[in-house]
Formats: structure tokens, C-alpha cells, sequence
């Protein structure tokens, strides 16, 4: 008995804190909820008191108490959502209990200490102010915290600056953000707020100071240790370059990476004659080391000839042109320094001075110093290497390059290549039919072992099947002499309205990467697309199907720019070809030239002449007109022409398309220009300074007139009578409504609208009638009408009883809106009858935007779009739904969202009504700053079948990917391509991977590939080493 009593002592001692402990493991998410709650309370006790605090200030002479100020930052700091991942440990039982622990011990301190302190706050009768100290005492506070505020900007810019020292990181977008919001904050002067009329009352200086305090202690967690600043870079994007295979050059790839992973070879040059496939090498071998880890940056600029001008004077403006293009592929943003070449070499010096890096310059033709660019001198211990490739080994030697030389193939290789490309119609029982043999051969013999000439003449030989087609065409090549007649023949194989087309490509620069859409868009000027009753949609189908062409027999590559879009590119040699089978063109597109050719160049028989994209600033009044009376294209975009004089057009009355677009100090345009009663194209658009425009009356034949960009105050006069007219692009400064013009444009099938409209004038469509006329209009884009209310809705005479004329918008597929800032619906529910061949929409940027379709009823009635393919929001801070009724989108594939707000945090089932995108295989969110769960498991299993990529970006709030129901956690068809980068706050991804036998998870079989960026450290990895890491990822934050 006398060992029992102490025991049981013991026992009563100790039960009660092993209890005590249990209950911490055991309630460990009950801990975290009462305290989140706390903190939710705790919130709304601190605006209460902010709010009573505004109102006591607005008594005259009055300001906060100190130890009200006090108290308000306090509860600021115990809100914040980093207090309770401070307090929550990671790992095993044991950190569960110590989590609950701290959790307790915070809640007693809550409740006990700032809690009950801000209950005497909110009461009635306490005051919460002070009588107020001079003015003088409120700047010296603003001006005491601006400096608190500007040397914490030091510190983290400090921080920042040694975090950016890691290669391949970039300051984050929250960073961003705070330091864009400081830096405003520190310029603000008193001596202004009181001027503006923000500094007279003791609440305006109050809530100055607080909205400085607050950007003050948002700082404040930038300068904790640890605390990651930066992420990765993607602004030198390692995306491969659209490249085929380099067939028989495998040895010389092999000799260029050995040389490239030598340390003592530093600079290498390819060489050879044109069409030896140079350039396609080192596309191989760019895409090659994109996969490896040899260098943090590779890098690839086009030279071409428009640096290489050798006349001394203007080697300076050679260099800065060299230089943009680099700072281009760096994607360093434009900037005023741009222009001087100085400051533009020290900036491309640091941007390539963060890593190693391979320079590869294609196309160089001229040697010039390094050091002049901003380029490194790579040595052998910087891991800094440079490549180019060029025709000339004087360039290589002047280079002080390891010059590799490529050879044409031999005939062995050469004859591979050619059945290669051409396929098995020449082939019998796996060898070339004898019939053919002996002419192909022959054929290969004038191709002189040129790849560009062997793959452009085997794909023009496809189809020929029969042995006289291979003799007459053998017949032809004997009387070849150079490559460029064997060129010369796959273009005589075209059909004559490809062969047009593709001349067409040569009044393009060097080596210009041409966008598709606005390639077809000049081949429609030309009326080389043009069919009687055709829809622009189809001339376009019929511009991608001789694009298709033009690529398959490999007389154009297909490219991708900058900007990822769809490109294509004209080899050398062949535009050396085309050129010379054109000698009616005069071209000098690209090549710096500041002035107009010589009287003498501008020959009678010129039919095109085009001198886009150079430094031209004048045309002088002393030229005479150039007596071009066949010329019909003139196109002299892209240069610095500030006047044209009045005679200019004179002897030119046969031109049917002027380009004059994106002449920025171009005010005024002739009156002559009216007397080209041929013209079919006036292109104007980017012509800032351009205010107004001659009469067009007399133009009756103009199909395409664009003017967006201007700064025109009213339309054209005669506009009204442009009847033939199918595309109009509008800007400027307009006074006017549009009724009136668009009255007669029946044909008009583009409609582009963006101006800065006066105030007074309200954009509106008055009549019914105007509507009825536009039975032809496929595309409508409206931009920066401040003073538009509504797309499609019920304006003017249109009421109930008044429907719209038949066939009103019966062609309509494409709208975008853009920076329309009053409207919020885009369209009535009424006239979605009028909008059924949508096929795409956008709208970006407009504020107050709340709805796409606007209901008449409170639960919507049931309507649908059935040819809607792409949805696109962007910018719509207060959209609340796409449409509060039931939507039937049966032909939808794409949606993307981006700065699409939350406030309710949830998610997008808010936005999308029910039953409406069963086909949807796509969708995209990014910058959705509110957003902490995209999807409710239930929502996507229901509504999404179809889905099959998935892609998050720079959601900076997102805790969740997919949410569990009420119901709990619902089994998840994944899509086969899920994306998520730029997600700070990430906790959850609910994958469901099952279990193999050996305890290892697999991803399901629709699930097939993983991007996963920005998580710490992790970049991107493949599937089978990522699938791990998000099962992890779901286990662990779900606990």
C-alpha cells in the first residue's frame, strides 16, 4: 500500500497532462481552426475600429490616439496569413503537439491581451482621438515614415540584387509590385497632396499616412532571412527552333559540339556556300543543347544583310540595329536607352553577363568588334561561347574563328536525301525503279550536292510517276547552269496563282520573319486571294491552304517569332531567285536606307517597289514624281517620312495599294492622293501624328482603308461613298458618331474601331438600319470607346416590338472588346438569335464589365451559342458571370482567364453557367490575384468531361488546384496535360495516383505530361520524375 499511494499520486498527476498532450495531437486541426477563426474575429474588430476612427476624424482638429495607432498595427500584424504557417509545424506526431501547443498559448494571448484591449475601442462612448498638432507635425510624421519606407526599399533591393546574382532568376511579380508601390509612395510630396486637395482635413492626412504605413509593413516580410525574392526567368525562353532534320550533316554537328565543349575554343565559325544548310545545322545544334547543361543561356540572332552595310559613315547606326535585335532575343523591355549605343551595350552586357551562354549570330556577312555590341569576349574560363555562320571565311578569319567548313554532300548522301523527301513512288521492290534511275541521277548531278536544291526540286518531283515525266524534266536540267535554275524549276512547277504568291514573299526584308495572318492579309490586297461573293474567312482558308503548299515544296520554312507566333521565312537564295525573276520589282526593304532611291532606279516598267522597314525621314519636294504608270504597289511602311510633297503621286496613277502605316511623324498626306482612282488599299494605321486625311470620295474602288493609330478629329470626307469598301480600321480623335457612314458600306466584312472618342460624343448605333446593312460583317473589334454602353443591346428605335431586319449579323464569327471602360454586358440576351455563327470572343480590360450576356430574368432562360470555339477574359475586375442561365456552347474547346477576380474566393463555378462547355478541351488561368481554388472536384467532374489540358500561371493567392466537395473527396478525371507555374501559395493538388504492388504510385493513363514550375527550387521535370513530387505535394498539404 505504502508503493500504491505514491503511484496513484503520480497517476494523477501526470493523467491530466498526457491528456492534456493527446488532445493536442488528436485536435490539431481543431487548434488551427479556432485560431484562423480568432484571426477572422480579430479582423473584424480592427475594421470596426477603423471605421469608428474615420469617423471621429472627420470632427475638426482631431487626430488618432497613438495607442489607438498602436493597436491597429498590432491586429494588422496577427491577421496576416503568415502568422499561422509561423506557428504550424511540419513533420510527425511530435510537431503536431508542439503546433497545438503554440496554437493554445496564441488563442489564451488573443483573447486575454489585443482581443478584449479592441472591445474598449469599439464601444460608444470612447474616443479614439486626440486634438490634432499642426500641419507641420503630420508632414514631419509622412515625411519620417517615407523615409522608413525608402530605406527598406534599400534593404530589400539590396537583397534582391544578391538573390539576382543566382543565373536565370528574375525579381517576382509580388516583389514587383511592392517595389512599383514604394517607389510611388516615396515621390509623393506634401506641398502636392495639399494642392490636390487630399491633405485638408485630419482624415485625408490620417488615411495618407495609414495607406503609407501599410506599404511600410507589407516590406516588412521581404527583409525576414530566408525569405525567397526571385523567381525563375523565362524571359530567355529555351524553346527549340522549328528545324527538320539535317540529313548527311550528323559529323559536322558532332565536330561543332566537340569544339563548343573545348575549353580553349571560344569562337566558331560555320562556313560555306548558300543553300549548304547552315543554317539548319545550327538550328539542330541550338535545339541540341537546349536539353543539356553546358550553357544557363542559349541564344539566337539573325543578322542578315541589314547590318552588313559597309560604307564607313554608317557603320554607328549598323552597330545600334545589330544591337536591337539582340536586346530583342534577350527580351530586354524597350527603352529610351534603345536608342544610344552606349547604354545599350552595357545593358546587353549584364543581361549575358548573369550566366554562361552561347551566342549564335546566322547569316553574318561583315566582321565587327564585339565590344561595340555589348558582347563578352568569350574565354575559356567564363563559359562564354560565340558561333556564327556565314558564306565568307574572310569573315570567319576577321572573327578570330575556328572555322568549320561545310561541303556540299556527296553523292551518295546527296542521293539519300533526295528519296528521302521525295518517298517511295520511285521505288519497286525496295529499289529505285529502273526507268527513273538514270534520270534522277542526272537531275541529282546539277543539284551540285546543295540541300536547298535537292529538297526543293524532289518535293516539286512528287507525284510524277511516270518515266517521261523524269526525262522531259531531265531535258530541262541539262540546260541548267547555276543552283538558282534548278530553284527556279520547283517554281515553274506551281500552279500560277501559288507562283504570284510566293514572288510576293520577296518584297519582304532578308531573312524577315513574315506573320502568316498578315502575309495572307497583303496576298488579299493584292486580290491575288479574291473571288467574287467570297467571305474573308475563306480567302483566308485558301491563304493557309498556298501557305501549306509554299511550305511542303519547301520554297518557304515555317518559323515561330518572339512572340511565338506563327511565321515563315524566305531562304536566301531563294529570294535572290525570285527577285530575279521579278525584275519589274524595285526592293530595298530593310537595309537602312535614310533616303529614296535615284531618279534613275525608279524605272518605267516597275509593277511593285517596296522600301518597308528602313530610315527614310523625307521624300524631297525637289524630286519629281517617278513616272511609274504600271507601278500598283507601293509600299513604304515602317520608316520616319514626316512629309510627302503634293506632287509625289503625280505620274503613279496606276497604284492600286499604298502602305504608308507606322510613318510616326507623318502629319499630313497630299491632296493628290485623291486622284489615284485605282487604289484598292490605303494603309495609315500607326501614323501617330497624321490628323487628318483628304477627301476619299473619288476612291470609289477602295476595298481596305485602315486608320487605327492616327490622330484623325474627323472622318474622311466621302467616306460614306467607299461602297466597295471590306475592310475599315478606325482611330483617332472623332467627333462624329458612325451612323452615318456606315450606312452605304454594305460589303463591309472587317470592322475595326478604336478611338479616343470627345467626351460629348457617345458611341451609339442610332437606327435599325444600320445593323440591317451589315449582313456581311465577319469581325467586329471595338477598343477604347470609354462612351460605349453596350455591344448588342436595346439602343435608339430597337424595342420590343421592333425586332432587327433579317440577316442582321448573319456573318458574324469574331468579337473584341478591349478598354471600353463604361460597358457592363456586352450583349442582351435578345440578340444572341442575331450572333449564332460566333465562333470567337474577347474581352479584355473593361472595368466595370459584370456580365457577357446580360438576362432579363433573374435565373436567365436557356440560350445558345453553337459555334463558340474561343472564350477569352482578361482584365475584368468586376465580372461576376459569363451568364446567370443555362448556356449551351456545344462547339467550345478554348477558354482563358486571366485578372479575372474572386472576391468570394469561389473559384470559376460563379463565372461558367451550368451545363454550358461539356466540349471544352482547354483552359487557361494566369494572373488571377484573388483566386485560392480553381475548380470544386464536383464542378469539373460534372461540367468538364471533355477536358484535357489544364494550365495555372502567377495565381499568387491559390491554395488549391481542385477543392473536395461537401461530400468529400471525389474521384478526378485528370486531363492529359496539366500546367502550373508561378503559385506561391499552393498547398493542395488533390492527384489521385494509385498504388502499384511495390508501394510506388503511378500517374492514370490520361495523364500525359506534368509542368510544374515555380515551386522553390523545382523548375521542370518529365512525368516519371515529377509524379512522386505531386503525390507527395497532395499528401502533404492535405494533412
Amino acid at each position: 500500500m505504502d508503493v500504491i499511494e505514491p503511484v496513484v499520486d503520480i497517476v494523477k498527476d501526470v493523467v491530466p497532462t498526457v491528456k492534456k498532450y493527446f488532445k493536442y495531437q488528436i485536435c490539431h486541426n481543431d487548434y488551427v481552426n479556432e485560431f484562423k477563426e480568432m484571426q477572422t474575429q480579430l479582423k473584424h474588430r480592427r475594421q470596426d475600429v477603423e471605421e469608428e476612427l474615420h469617423a471621429q476624424l472627420r470632427q475638426p482638429g482631431k487626430i488618432a490616439k497613438k495607442e489607438v495607432e498602436a493597436w491597429l498595427e498590432k491586429a494588422y500584424q496577427e491577421t496576416a496569413e503568415k502568422v499561422v504557417e509561423d506557428l504550424i509545424c511540419k513533420g510527425g506526431c511530435f510537431t503536431y503537439i508542439s503546433s497545438s501547443r503554440k496554437l493554445d498559448k496564441r488563442i489564451q494571448s488573443l483573447t486575454e491581451g489585443i482581443f478584449k484591449q479592441g472591445e474598449k475601442y469599439t464601444s460608444a462612448d470612447e474616443s479614439l482621438v486626440v486634438d490634432t498638432p499642426s500641419i507641420d507635425y503630420w508632414a514631419t510624421v509622412f515625411e519620417e515614415k517615407q523615409e522608413m519606407l525608402k530605406l527598406r526599399q534599400k534593404d530589400i533591393e539590396a537583397e534582391l540584387e544578391t538573390q539576382l546574382m543566382q543565373p536565370g532568376k528574375m525579381a517576382s511579380y509580388v516583389v514587383q509590385d511592392w517595389m512599383k508601390k514604394a517607389s510611388q509612395q516615396i515621390d509623393i510630396k506634401v506641398e502636392d497632396l495639399f494642392s490636390q486637395g487630399e491633405w485638408s482635413s485630419p482624415s485625408d492626412r490620417w488615411k495618407k499616412i495609414e495607406e503609407l504605413r501599410q506599404i511600410l509593413e507589407q516590406g516588412k516580410e521581404f527583409t525576414n532571412a530566408g525569405v525567397i525574392l526571385v523567381r525563375d526567368d523565362h524571359s530567355i525562353e529555351r524553346f527549340p527552333l522549328l528545324v527538320e532534320k539535317c540529313s548527311g550533316r550528323d559529323a559536322i554537328q558532332e565536330k561543332i559540339l566537340e569544339c563548343l565543349k573545348a575549353n580553349k575554343i571560344t569562337r566558331i565559325a560555320v562556313s560555306g556556300m548558300g543553300g549548304l544548310g547552315k543554317t539548319t545545322i545550327m538550328k539542330n545544334v541550338h535545339n541540341q543543347l537546349l536539353n543539356e547543361s553546358k550553357f544557363e543561356n542559349v541564344i539566337w540572332v539573325t543578322v542578315s544583310k541589314d547590318f552588313n552595310i559597309t560604307v564607313q559613315q554608317k557603320k554607328k547606326f549598323d552597330i545600334l540595329q545589330f544591337q536591337k535585335k539582340i536586346a530583342s532575343s534577350l527580351k530586354l523591355e524597350r527603352e529610351p536607352d534603345h536608342e544610344n549605343e552606349t547604354k545599350l551595350a552595357a545593358l546587353i552586357s549584364q543581361r549575358l553577363g548573369q550566366g554562361s551562354f552561347l551566342l549564335i549570330l546566322d547569316d553574318v556577312w561583315e566582321p565587327f568588334p564585339l565590344e561595340d555590341v555589348g558582347i563578352s569576349n568569350p574565354v575559356g574560363n567564363n563559359g562564354c561561347k560565340l558561333v556564327l555562320t556565314t558564306r565568307s571565311k574572310d569573315v570567319a578569319r576577321a572573327m578570330d574563328c575556328n572555322v568549320i567548313h561545310v561541303k556540299p554532300l556527296p553523292p551518295e548522301e546527296a542521293l539519300e536525301l533526295f528519296l528521302e523527301k521525295i518517298g517511295s513512288e520511285v521505288f519497286s521492290d525496295g529499289k529505285i525503279k529502273r526507268d527513273i534511275e538514270p534520270f534522277l541521277k542526272q537531275i541529282l548531278q546539277k543539284c551540285d550536292g546543295v540541300p536547298l536544291a535537292i529538297v526543293t526540286v524532289a518535293k516539286s518531283m512528287k507525284g510524277k510517276l511516270l518515266p517521261r515525266h523524269w526525262e522531259l524534266t531531265q531535258s530541262e536540267f541539262s540546260k541548267f547552269e547555276s543552283i538558282i535554275d534548278c530553284l527556279k524549276f520547283s517554281y515553274e512547277c506551281l500552279e500560277q496563282q501559288c507562283q504570284e504568291c510566293f514572288l510576293c514573299c520577296a518584297l519582304y526584308p532578308e531573312d524577315y520573319e513574315i506573320k502568316k495572318e498578315e502575309l495572307i492579309e497583303y496576298w488579299i490586297e493584292e486580290g491575288l486571294l479574291y473571288e467574287e461573293g467570297k467571305t474573308r474567312e475563306a480567302m483566308n482558308c485558301k491563304g493557309h491552304d498556298i501557305l501549306d503548299k509554299l511550305i511542303d515544296n519547301c520554297l518557304l520554312q515555317s518559323v515561330k517569332n518572339r512572340g511565338k507566333r506563327e511565321c515563315v521565312s524566305m531562304h536566301d537564295l531563294l529570294r535572290e531567285m525570285a527577285l530575279e525573276i521579278s525584275p519589274q520589282f524595285l526592293v530595298k526593304a530593310g537595309i537602312a536606307l535614310e533616303k529614296l532611291p535615284e531618279e534613275h532606279e525608279w524605272r518605267e516598267n516597275l509593277s511593285k517597289v517596296s522600301l518597308m522597314r528602313n530610315h527614310i525621314s523625307e521624300i524631297p519636294s525637289s524630286m519629281p514624281s517617278p513616272k511609274c504608270s504600271v507601278l500598283t504597289t507601293l509600299l513604304l511602311s515602317n520608316n520616319e517620312i514626316s512629309t510627302i510633297p503634293e506632287a509625289f503621286f503625280q505620274h503613279m496613277l496606276g497604284l492600286k495599294i499604298v502602305d504608308l502605316s507606322n510613318n510616326c511623324q507623318l502629319r499630313r498626306l497630299p491632296s493628290s492622293i485623291s486622284k489615284l482612282e485605282k487604289l484598292t488599299t490605303l494603309l495609315l494605321c500607326g501614323c501617330e501624328a497624321l490628323t487628318e486625311v483628304p477627301a476619299l470620295s473619288n476612291l470609289v474602288g477602295l476595298k481596305k482603308l485602315d486608320l487605327l493609330g492616327t490622330s484623325i478629329e474627323e472622318l474622311p470626307q466621302g467616306l460614306n461613298m467607299l461602297t466597295n469598301l471590306k475592310y475599315l480600321g478606325l482611330g483617332g480623335r472623332l467627333s462624329e458618331t458612325l451612323d452615318e457612314p456606315l450606312q452605304n458600306l454594305s460589303k463591309l466584312q472587317h470592322l475595326l474601331v478604336t478611338a479616343d472618342l470627345h467626351a460629348e460624343t457617345e458611341f451609339k448605333w442610332e437606327t435599325i438600319g444600320i445593323w440591317g446593312k451589315l449582313q456581311n460583317l465577319e469581325k467586329l473589334n471595338l477598343c477604347l470607346l470609354d462612351n460605349l454602353n453596350m455591344v448588342f443591346g436595346e439602343v435608339g428605335a430597337i424595342a420590343e416590338s421592333a425586332p432587327l431586319p433579317a440577316g442582321t449579323f448573319s456573318s458574324l464569327q469574331y468579337i473584341r472588346v478591349w478598354h471600353c471602360n463604361k460597358i457592363k454586358k456586352l450583349c442582351s440576351v435578345r440578340w444572341l438569335g442575331y450572333l449564332q455563327k460566333l465562333q470567337i470572343v474577347e474581352v479584355c480590360y473593361c472595368e466595370q464589365l459584370e456580365e457577357i450576356i446580360g438576362s432579363e430574368s433573374k435565373d436567365g432562360e436557356k440560350v445558345t451559342l453553337p459555334n463558340l470555339e474561343r472564350l477569352e477574359l482578361l482584365g475584368l475586375p468586376q465580372l461576376k458571370t459569363i451568364y446567370s442561365g443555362s448556356l449551351i456552347c456545344d462547339s467550345i474547346k478554348k477558354i482563358d482567364l486571366k485578372s479575372v477576380f474572386d472576391e468570394k474566393g469561389l473559384g470559376l463555378s460563379p463565372l461558367v453557367p451550368p451545363t454550358s462547355f461539356f466540349s471544352l478541351k482547354e483552359i487557361r488561368v494566369d494572373r488571377c490575384d484573388q483566386l485560392k481554388k480553381v475548380f470544386s472536384s464536383g464542378w469539373l467532374l460534372r461540367y468538364f468531361q471533355s477536358l484535357e489540358t489544364i494550365k495555372v500561371s502567377s495565381c499568387f493567392q491559390m491554395e488549391e488546384l481542385i477543392s473536395s466537395s461537401a461530400h468529400g473527396e471525389e474521384k478526378v478525371t485528370l486531363p492529359k496535360r496539366l500546367t502550373i507555374s508561378e503559385c506561391e501559395k499552393l498547398k493542395r493538388i488533390p492527384l489521385n495516383f494509385p498504388l502499384l504492388d511495390n508501394a510506388q504510385s503511378s500517374h492514370p493513363p490520361t495523364l500525359k505530361e506534368i509542368e510544374q514550375l515555380g515551386f522553390g527550387s523545382v523548375t521542370t521535370r518529365k512525368l516519371e520524375e515529377i509524379t512522386y513530387a505531386l503525390v507527395a505535394l497532395a499528401i502533404g498539404f492535405s494533412m
